[in-house]
């Protein structure tokens, strides 16, 4: 069986899992749920506007956006009570973020994955929107 890529894709697809808002403290965060983000930004004038903690998850050039969906929840579904709290708390907005690359090239694989219960579910839970940036590649 062969594996499936965007072959030639100068893009880096990856996810995030966020909390965002004007200001916060954001090792608060990290202290609460016990995990270290890959990335933090704090608003600045002009940019950025907001401040926000991440956590990022790199896929490639796979085409199987699935698995990594997965693997974020696995790491954070156990703390859906801390992520609940710290919004209420911290008046914290969530978010899972896909920034995808798509080779346009026809013989290139799409990238492909569902939204399964288990993630529907915890989106439901924590409130989470889900946003997509979608970039072509060549």
């Amino acid at each position: 069986m062969q594996k499936l890529t965007n072959s030639e894709n100068k893009g880096n697809t990856y996810l995030y899992f966020s909390f965002d808002a004007d200001f916060f403290d954001t090792q608060k965060v990290t202290e609460e749920l016990n995990i270290n983000p890959t990335s933090v930004r704090i608003k600045n004038n002009p940019v950025p506007k907001s401040t926000s903690w991440k956590y990022k998850i790199e896929i490639g050039n796979e085409s199987n956006l699935e698995t990594p969906v997965e693997n974020l929840i696995d790491i954070f579904e156990p703390k859906i009570e801390t992520i609940n709290r710290l919004k209420r708390d911290l008046n914290l907005e969530t978010r899972l973020q896909f920034v995808i690359y798509i080779n346009i090239n026809p013989k290139s694989s799409m990238p492909y994955f569902g939204l399964n219960k288990r993630t529907v579910e915890f989106l439901a839970k924590t409130g989470t929107e889900v946003d997509f940036d979608l970039y072509k590649t060549k």
